[in-house]
């Protein structure tokens, strides 16, 4: 669909202190993070089993209805998750040590599926410990522009010797209902479960049986802004913490018993079957006026 201006593996590397980040070109994906024990912390993209590390979800999150988006009266083909997740168009803007931004701008084809123009900056900053992936989005437009916007990191889970996926839980920071959207297959929001083994109003245990069955775990309306994925045994993980973002998926391949988990912040959730299409309709979509910008951010930080 694009043209390649990137060799598909290039990369660019930051470094603060003995914290590291490897950042691919191509859709602007976090690759490698490591804190100064020299831990691994990302999912090494696998190809047999999914080979994506942290992909970056614009102008939609997870699934529109019928495969498409509905912009005043016109129908536009859009697929699941956007158009941004492994696209070779991003750009260096600058660079330092410890900082990439890394642009995606509109052009012909992007117009195509959505008729705005738009900038869409992806920077990845790294402090102690720690890395910022910030979301900066103008509109280049004069109309009003619908958009949502979210991260999609994978784990590597276990992350230490000896562990398994079903040392770690997931610990929510304020207490929540349990309550997720029901999405079979990866589709469209159809209805609600409370998870039955969610436990203390703040923790979900990480279990193949129980995760690889139910597709996304989408905790919606969420009471916290942050989750932290941890071994029980050693303490041991990280914290991902999404200040202005209203939702938070859980997934893991179905089937793979796969050794990663992600954690991804989300401003904007799939469509539902109820839902009319239309985009400036959809749940936690930002509208943004022509010529301003919205800037949102998740930090991961390792324990």
């Amino acid at each position: 669909m694009f043209t390649k201006p990137y060799p598909e593996n290039e990369t660019v590397s930051l470094r603060y202190g003995e914290t590291t980040a490897v950042i691919r070109l191509a859709g602007a994906q976090l690759c490698s993070f490591k804190g100064p024990d020299g831990r691994e912390v990302m999912w090494q993209a696998d190809p047999s089993v999914w080979d994506q590390h942290a992909p970056v979800l614009f102008p939609v999150c997870g699934a529109p209805k019928n495969g498409e988006v509905i912009i005043g009266e016109k129908h536009f083909e859009m697929p699941k998750h956007g158009f941004t997740r492994s696209n070779p168009l991003f750009t260096v803007i600058k660079k330092g040590e410890d900082f990439v931004d890394l642009e995606f701008r509109s052009n012909d084809e992007t117009l195509a599926h959505y008729p705005f123009e738009f900038s869409f900056h992806v920077i990845y900053s790294l402090f102690e410990r720690g890395i910022r992936t910030t979301f900066l989005v103008e509109n280049l437009s004069k109309d009003t522009m619908p958009f949502c916007v979210g991260g999609h990191p994978a784990f590597n889970c276990p992350m230490e010797p000896d562990a398994f996926f079903e040392d770690y839980d997931v610990v929510f920071e304020k207490e929540e209902s349990g309550e997720v959207a029901r999405v079979p297959g990866g589709g469209l929001i159809d209805g609600k479960e409370k998870l039955p083994f969610f436990r203390a109003g703040r923790i979900l245990p990480l279990d193949h049986r129980e995760i690889d069955t139910r597709d996304s775990l989408l905790f919606m309306e969420l009471n916290s802004r942050a989750a932290r994925l941890v071994n029980r045994n050693t303490g041991k993980g990280l914290t991902v913490s999404f200040p202005k973002m209203e939702a938070m998926a859980v997934w893991s391949m179905g089937g793979k018993q796969a050794d990663y988990i992600c954690l991804e912040p989300w401003h904007g959730i799939p469509a539902s079957v109820e839902e009319s299409g239309k985009f400036e309709d959809k749940p936690y979509v930002t509208m943004l006026p022509g010529g301003e910008t919205y800037v949102t951010w998740y930090d991961v930080v390792l324990d």
